[in-house]
């Protein structure tokens, strides 16, 4: 037996305010239309539910025997759906899924952990691997809260976005290279020979940075080694000669700090954007736009040369 869940409320202020007039008024409804709610309450229940009694109307025993369960379910659902509309980082116990490819979760994700961490310590943020082809599907069914990557043409029609940032393809050597330290610029054929690496989760092929400098040249990167971690890339340039070439929002100041240098290399690839990615659907969830803001607050890239940030 299917119940419409308004007839539910209406029977509770019927019960709490002993009358279809008093009811009314409290929900803001006509008289009639509590009338009919109530009737069509009545048939489906198969009982009065309320019987007159001078100017008032009096509960049946089955009324009383609903009185109960109908308010807890009524304030059950009360609070949720204040949960929703008053979210509180402190008190929530929840888990966030946000798609990430190999590369941007290295550079990424820990920040946006650290971000929100300490606000909210029963919560668990989750970077999980994706495929662009599913993205808005995963969003949709909110197998996926959000998604960070580059930025995408067509999404997908219900997929709303936030760019986050704007750089641009850089080089970065150990700060006493003996190529690529105070040679302004670097010439493409320096670039060239210098031994590269590539940082890439494919077994082989070109990476996301070949790619981009195909466009402008026809000359190729010498790659001595091929790894898929960032963080394994950046400590092969701090020890050998070895070369990075990524994209800025990538590489932080913390890591400049720690014997690397950014040079320009010397090929134009034009700007890479990082965007936020969500369903449409989730616009005005309290905790979702929480979310969207802590990511906002974490991808802080002031701090890294040759990035334009996106403020809230």
């Amino acid at each position: 037996m299917r119940v419409d869940f308004n007839l539910f409320r209406v029977f509770a202020a019927i019960y709490t305010n002993g009358g279809v007039s008093a009811a009314a008024e409290v929900l803001h409804l006509t008289q009639p239309a509590v009338s009919h709610a109530l009737a069509r309450l009545r048939d489906q229940l198969g009982d009065p539910l309320f019987v007159r009694l001078g100017q008032g109307m009096v509960p049946t025993p089955v009324a009383h025997k609903l009185i109960g369960p109908v308010r807890k379910a009524l304030g059950e659902i009360e609070q949720a759906v204040k949960a929703i509309e008053t979210f509180d980082p402190a008190l929530a116990a929840m888990q966030f899924r946000i798609g990430f490819s190999a590369l941007m979760e290295a550079a990424l994700f820990p920040r946006i952990v650290c971000e929100i961490l300490p606000k909210a310590p029963g919560i668990r943020v989750e970077a999980v691997r994706y495929n662009r082809a599913d993205m808005a599907m995963a969003l949709a069914s909110s197998q996926l809260n959000a998604v960070i990557d580059i930025e995408m043409a067509n999404p997908g029609e219900m997929i709303h976005s936030r760019r986050l940032a704007s750089g641009r393809i850089v080089g970065v050597a150990r700060r006493d290279h003996p190529v690529v330290t105070g040679k302004a610029p670097v010439s493409l054929d320096d670039y060239m020979a210098l031994g590269h690496i590539a940082v890439s989760t494919r077994p082989q092929g070109a990476t996301f940075e070949d790619i981009l400098i195909a466009r402008s040249t026809t000359r190729t990167r010498r790659i001595a080694a091929r790894c898929q971690l960032i963080g394994s890339a950046l400590q092969l340039v701090r020890e050998t000669d070895l070369v990075l070439t990524l994209a800025s929002p990538f590489i932080d100041a913390a890591s400049l700090e720690n014997g690397l240098t950014l040079f320009d290399i010397p090929v134009e690839t034009g700007e890479i954007s990082i965007c936020l990615y969500w369903h449409a659907s989730n616009d005005s969830d309290a905790s979702q736009i929480w979310l969207r803001e802590c990511v906002l607050k974490s991808i802080n890239f002031s701090t890294s040369p040759g990035v334009t940030a996106n403020r809230l």
